[in-house]
């Protein structure tokens, strides 16, 4: 799980250092692999427009580009493939200094003076990406310090997280540690139900229930994908290592990252009739998002319509069904796959995908609504639209079933070798939202104990006795 610090202490923030924080994340069992900064060491780097481009008089790759700085307007000879008239860039002015020590100067290029650098990401060591100059958002203040508008003191964390811990793929649930060790509350988003303005749905049949117990999904019409997705929700993006391609992957990607739900988007008027989960046959044909043409063995979870297999489910969504750049109706979706439909999945089509990783390793069971909600929240708030009801089908004999652990004090005692008083001990079970009764027919101090439904991991009192 690659996450930014400054993501985190949106949620909850205790009064450590970055190496404080890591070390608490790793002693709880979160093993912190590496702390990055977000970007390089630089200074001098302003927000700048380009005023105009031109071709260069004789060199084909270069363009001459006009470009405001906040303060005056200044000529730059560039060679970026995406220089052009009203792009808004990083402009390394003449005394600048990037990572690496470079320090830019005035300098002529081809015979044609240039009074600075217009930068890529791979130049502000941002990422690896060189194919352009890095573009910002067109409501991006011209002459702002690069530094300050996209909030660059903020370090990218690593935790390698043992399969058990799933929970822990997502910033809720590193908040909810965090907020334990650190005893303080964990500021969760306001979700709030979306009210439907129409009434247009998809039916949904579970023809493999053990498989996909849950399936939550809406539609949404009338949807802008032209629209910018904000600059605070693609940093998050970029900072866990996901690259922004339009409102509505960037909104299902991030309520990955946040509530640990994947989420998938269908394009509505590419769907034909209602859509059935169900086992493969042997030999069906799908050719999925990456373009891959696979032929599915038996036992293999998909989503169907009346065409055929339109994903595989829990690991990667079908082409035939895809969210286009003239996509305007989309269907929404997010369920719950049993972890044990999903596992090896993915490996054995030589695949490996963010959703399947989770799936995989199980994700809470009763996150669904939760993330559909919060989900049609941001996709409204970016590119508009006309959501439907949220239609929740499930069967619930084939959910997760809670188990009740029964834990008493003297064994919490004599396990730790310490004696933990029965307040603390409670207040550790409500902040890891675990519910539980004081057991009335146990001759010493014990609890009954239901472990959440994020928590996949919880069979035995020596479990709970763990967590404490």
């Amino acid at each position: 799980m690659i996450f930014s610090e400054q993501w985190l202490r949106e949620w909850v923030n205790p009064s450590l250092s970055s190496e404080m924080l890591a070390e608490q994340l790793t002693m709880a069992g979160l093993e912190v692999d590496a702390i990055t900064p977000v970007a390089g060491s630089f200074e001098g780097v302003v927000v700048a427009e380009i005023v105009s481009a031109e071709q260069h008089p004789d060199a084909d790759k270069l363009r001459v580009c006009q470009v405001n700085t906040g303060s005056e307007t200044v000529q730059i000879v560039c060679g970026a493939p995406n220089a052009a008239e009203g792009l808004k860039a990083p402009l390394a002015q003449p005394g600048a200094r990037l990572p690496g020590g470079v320090k830019i100067k005035k300098a002529k290029l081809r015979g044609v003076e240039s009074f600075g650098m217009l930068c890529s990401e791979r130049e502000l060591g941002l990422s690896e990406n060189h194919e352009g100059l890095m573009e910002l958002a067109a409501d991006a203040p011209v002459g702002a310090d690069i530094n300050g508008y996209l909030q660059l003191d903020d370090r990218i964390i690593e935790v390698d997280l043992t399969p058990n811990r799933s929970d822990c793929l997502g910033i809720i649930g590193l908040a909810r540690e965090t907020g334990l060790m650190n005893n303080l509350d964990v500021c969760m988003p306001d979700i709030q139900p979306v009210a439907a303005v129409h009434n247009d749905q998809v039916a949904v049949h579970l023809a493999a229930p053990e498989g996909c117990p849950r399936f939550v999904g809406r539609v949404v019409r009338g949807v802008n994908l032209t629209a910018a997705t904000p600059l605070w929700l693609t940093e998050k993006l970029r900072r866990s290592g996901i690259r922004s391609i339009d409102p509505v992957v960037d909104v299902t990607n991030y309520i990955m990252l946040e509530l640990n739900q994947p989420m998938h988007a269908y394009d509505l008027n590419r769907l034909t009739g209602d859509i059935t989960v169900r086992q493969s046959i042997g030999g069906e044909q799908l050719t999925l998002l990456n373009g891959s043409e696979t032929t599915l063995a038996a036992g293999t979870l998909l989503i169907t319509d009346a065409s055929g297999p339109i994903g595989m489910a829990g690991i990667m969504g079908g082409a035939s069904t895809a969210v286009q750049s003239d996509t305007q109706d989309i269907y929404l979706e997010a369920a719950f796959f049993a972890p044990i439909a999903i596992a090896g999945r993915a490996r054995a089509y030589a695949m490996h995908t963010d959703a399947g990783h989770r799936f995989e390793r199980g994700v809470d069971y009763q996150g669904q609504v939760r993330a559909m909600e919060r989900a049609t929240q941001l996709l409204l708030s970016i590119a508009g639209g006309d959501p439907g009801p949220l239609v929740d089908t499930v069967s619930a004999a084939d959910l997760p079933q809670a188990i009740e652990v029964r834990l008493r004090a003297t064994r919490v005692a004599r396990v730790l070798g310490m004696v933990i008083d029965d307040a603390d001990i409670e207040n550790i079970l409500k902040r890891l939202e675990f519910e539980f009764t004081v057991d009335p027919n146990s001759g010493d101090r014990a609890w009954l104990v239901q472990s959440p439904s994020h928590r996949f991991d919880i069979n035995i009192a020596a479990d709970l006795i763990e967590e404490i």
